[in-house]
């Protein structure tokens, strides 16, 4: 235990010592139950005399934060249960919850960052987990795939044969663009998809996350201007928050993004990329229509402004047809292309991927390696064994069909169980239902209604530059559970908005 002294202050030493683990103790940084270092071992590491330690463990033993056992040490007493925390306690605490809290013993330079990302949230504006912790909460807010469909036992097998079969190779770093076979087989897999990509255009990244903060990170400066659609990916927009740069969110309609307010947008603001996911969007679940794919290339083109294309499960199709990728009918070097494995696969594996050509593609990579040097070489390697062109689409038709069922119950279960004036769009594919309320409910007091209920929804406010511009809607995860599960949800959600209207007649009353 390294227990900074000052052997020259007034303070004496066993003093010192004691305030310095009542601190740990009352910050919770030393856990209750925790075993101290033995006296003798303490006072040798400390170069102080045993007394010293003795005294020091006698005050905080006094105060009933230790207890001495005999034979078998000093252990930290849990907190009484009916004792007001102390100033250091409270300070953890509310640091650990609220990072804009001003506080004096922090350095100036601290609250300076803190007042510069106030904007952001505190934490994601839709939670990570695919489920709740209680069991009793259906979750449908989440934006991951049903975990039960993760090829576990497929990936645990090819896990043990990249360590088998290389052993400490698999341990180095990787090549900072990628491990150049899983490059290669995902160039292969996108062929397959109708997507030009040559084997040293693709870089992989940690999730398609950091895909777009790569990209953010070269092409933008603080102030500078981006589009989006609107609504539009929640995490996307805090990250272009976090640089800095002002968002302008263009309307979508069926079709998707709406061509004329998105030129209105070109020719008024001159920003610096354009961030789409055509492909089952990100919250609404449109997919745009071929001819407005055309049209966003032509206009990209015209006013030389670079496609970010998000095309994170642009594969996951319940009906109609396959649309071409952005990214194929551009031209040469005029978009980014991101996809990711976690969606298909599994969200913990981290693994995304990024197509970009021309000289910024060797600009990416060195942001890359000043980010995390370089993907994990062991997950490349392991993800490489197990993905390939036949695999890959044998597990995409797999989980089609699973989720074509989900998407079919959950549309059911919503006709049968919400009120008749609550309005879910078409759901063609990806993950999610798109719900529009009435004017008399909002997003927000039916998320808080659901809850309260047993079943988690994603409030249509976290997907809107303006919050109150989502309060009409809602998002709902289509493939997380089976159909019975889906069919109980959507009660509890319908339970939820008649109970909301109860209360709001009796109030009106």
């Amino acid at each position: 235990m390294r227990i900074p002294l000052d052997r020259e202050s007034g303070s004496p030493l066993y003093s010192q010592i004691a305030a310095f683990i009542r601190e740990g103790i009352e910050s919770h940084a030393l856990p209750a139950g925790m075993r101290l270092p033995a006296i003798r071992k303490l006072a040798l590491e400390l170069g102080v005399n045993r007394i010293t330690v003795e005294n020091a463990y006698a005050e905080l033993e006094a105060a009933g934060l230790l207890a001495a056992r005999v034979g078998s040490g000093t252990f930290i007493l849990p907190p009484f249960p009916d004792v007001r925390r102390s100033p250091a306690a409270s300070r953890h605490t509310e640091a650990s919850t609220k990072c804009n809290t001003k506080c004096d013993t922090w350095p100036a330079w601290q609250q300076t960052v803190v007042e510069r990302f106030s904007s952001l949230p505190a934490k994601p504006p839709i939670p990570l987990l695919t489920h709740s912790p209680d069991r009793n909460i259906i979750s449908l807010n989440c934006g991951n795939s049903d975990p039960a469909l993760y090829p576990l036992d497929e990936l645990r097998a090819s896990l043990r044969d990249t360590l088998r079969k290389e052993g400490t190779d698999a341990g180095e770093y990787a090549d900072m663009a990628g491990y150049a076979p899983l490059r290669r087989t995902i160039s292969h897999v996108l062929a397959d998809q109708g997507i030009p990509a040559a084997t040293d255009d693709i870089i992989i990244t940690s999730g398609s996350q950091q895909a777009l903060a790569l990209v953010t990170q070269l092409l933008t400066r603080h102030g500078d201007t981006v589009v989006t659609e609107g609504p539009s990916y929640a995490d996307g927009m805090d990250l272009f928050r976090a640089r800095g740069l002002n968002i302008i969110q263009i309307p979508m309609d069926a079709e998707g993004m709406r061509m004329d307010k998105l030129e209105e947008a070109l020719r008024a603001h001159s920003p610096k990329l354009i961030f789409t996911m055509p492909n089952f969007q990100n919250p609404t679940g449109i997919c745009m229509s071929g001819q407005r794919r055309r049209q966003l290339v032509q206009l990209a083109a015209a006013y030389a402004v670079p496609l970010v294309e998000d095309d994170f499960v642009g594969d996951l199709r319940y009906e109609g047809h396959a649309q071409p990728a952005l990214k194929a009918l551009a031209a040469k070097g005029a978009c980014f292309y991101m996809g990711t494995f976690s969606k298909m696969l599994m969200p913990g594996l981290r693994v995304g991927y990024m197509v970009a050509e021309g000289p910024v593609r060797d600009l990416l990579v060195r942001c890359k390696r000043l980010n995390d040097i370089s993907s994990s070489g062991v997950i490349q390697r392991a993800l490489y064994r197990f993905v390939s062109v036949g695999r890959h689409r044998t597990h995409l038709s797999r989980s089609c069909s699973i989720y074509r069922r989900r998407r079919d119950a959950l549309l059911a279960a919503c006709a049968e169980y919400l009120p008749e004036d609550i309005t879910v769009s078409p759901v063609t594919g990806g993950l999610f239902a798109w719900c529009t309320l009435p004017p008399d409910l909002t997003a927000t007091a039916v998320t808080e209604a659901a809850l309260n209920n047993g079943v988690a929804v994603a409030p249509g406010t976290a997907f809107f530059l303006n919050p109150a511009d989502g309060e009409r809607f809602l998002r709902l995860n289509v493939t997380l559970h089976d159909a019975e599960v889906i069919r109980e949800a959507m009660r509890r959600l319908g339970r939820a908005c008649e109970t909301l209207r109860q209360q709001q007649d009796a109030f009106a009353k």
